[in-house]
């Protein structure tokens, strides 16, 4: 039946301008970072960074590590030697203006070794395409840890298709990418702290990160269970919205807190944990001939066009017009007679992420880059 449906508008304007803290600190080699805004209105888009902060990570000793801006917002420790030590406890402090924030104390838990990134390719299936899926064994034989998270750095090369000889360091170039949100896991309702083949991600054909060859360091947290509590909360949030039997939304408080008024909302967490990598590569020849991962450019061809030498401007050509408005341009041009007595171009015409893969990717390679012998 027909009915009226009347709009509701919540008074949210006290969650406008809170301040929200994003940092870490481990046991693993620096620098560590801490970014430093503003919530913004429902209708907007970016929060206000906080700027000219005095920032500083504090031990249980006293010890203090000062923070320096490095881009509008983001803090970073220059002492190339500091690092977290395991069975010490951190805190941060903030001061911006007369305001003084500051994070509980809490302990770095000993960093447990990755056991293995293990690589299974599965056919397509309910689950999902043909795909590649990497999962993550590991144990703490001391049955300490209990609560865990992962994040992954991804890197792999890739070539364009069309070679132009002007440009050989446009060729081959390699692309990044890294996980949104930490992936959690927990072994509390194990006999043993043991986690065995936790999902970490998984590649299917769709993408032209194994055409070549593809690594991924793996990042593994021991958090105490009030972090991996957050940051479970904080995922379910965000990601677990749509539906009309998801949880209610509501203001989910890190571990920071506004010193000169505590009843002020503070948002955001400073994680310290400890922390172990991996890494992994994986080679285009090491997976099945029936896993055809695309090469990420299935739109690119090479296009030419011949044109007198007496044409000032090539777009008066119709083929050449045609195709520049759909996007190609002219990258070289070669002379030839297009009749005995009549000179022209051969142009060469294609789309720029073709021939250009510092357009989608750097052509510089990665220091940790390993080749496969």
């Amino acid at each position: 039946m027909p009915a009226c449906i009347t709009p509701y508008y919540p008074d949210i304007t006290k969650y406008e301008n809170l301040f929200v803290v994003d940092g870490e600190l481990t046991n693993l080699t620096g620098p560590y970072k801490v970014k430093l805004s503003r919530t913004f209105k429902y209708d907007g888009t970016i929060g206000e960074p906080v700027i000219g902060a005095q920032v500083k990570i504090i031990d249980n000793t006293g010890l203090e590590v000062q923070l320096k801006e490095i881009s509008s917002g983001e803090y970073s420790t220059v002492d190339t030697i500091f690092r977290g030590i395991p069975g010490k406890s951190y805190k941060l402090q903030i001061k911006v203006n007369e305001e003084v924030f500051e994070s509980d104390f809490e302990t770095i838990k000993a960093p447990i070794p990755i056991d293995n990134v293990n690589l299974d390719y599965k056919q397509k299936d309910n689950n999902g395409p043909k795909r590649v899926q990497l999962s993550i064994d590991t144990h703490d034989p001391t049955n300490n840890t209990h609560y865990y998270g992962w994040e992954y750095e991804e890197t792999w090369k890739f070539r364009v298709p069309i070679d132009w000889n002007k440009k050989p360091e446009w060729k081959t170039c390699y692309k990044y990418s890294n996980n949104n949100f930490f992936i959690l896991g927990t072994s509390i309702e194990r006999n043993s702290d043991i986690i065995e083949g936790q999902p970490l991600q998984f590649i299917d054909e769709t993408t032209n990160r194994l055409f070549i060859r593809y690594t991924i360091l793996t990042k593994q947290y021991s958090f105490t269970e009030k972090t991996y509590k957050y940051f479970k909360d904080l995922i379910k949030l965000n990601q677990d919205q749509g539906t009309l039997f998801d949880a209610t939304p509501y203001s989910l408080v890190g571990n920071v807190k506004n010193m000169n008024n505590k009843n002020v909302t503070v948002l955001g967490y400073f994680v310290v944990a400890g922390a172990s990598q991996k890494r992994i590569f994986i080679d285009r020849l090491e997976l099945p001939e029936e896993f055809n991962p695309t090469d990420g450019f299935n739109d690119c061809l090479q296009r030419f066009a011949r044109v007198d030498t007496t044409l000032k401007d090539f777009r008066l050509d119709r083929t050449v017009d045609s195709l520049m408005n759909v996007g190609y341009i002219i990258y070289q041009k070669n002379f030839m007679m297009l009749a005995p007595d009549r000179p022209g171009w051969q142009l060469d015409l294609a789309k720029p992420p073709c021939i250009n893969c510092t357009l989608t990717g750097d052509s510089k390679v990665p220091n940790f880059w390993i080749e496969k012998k």
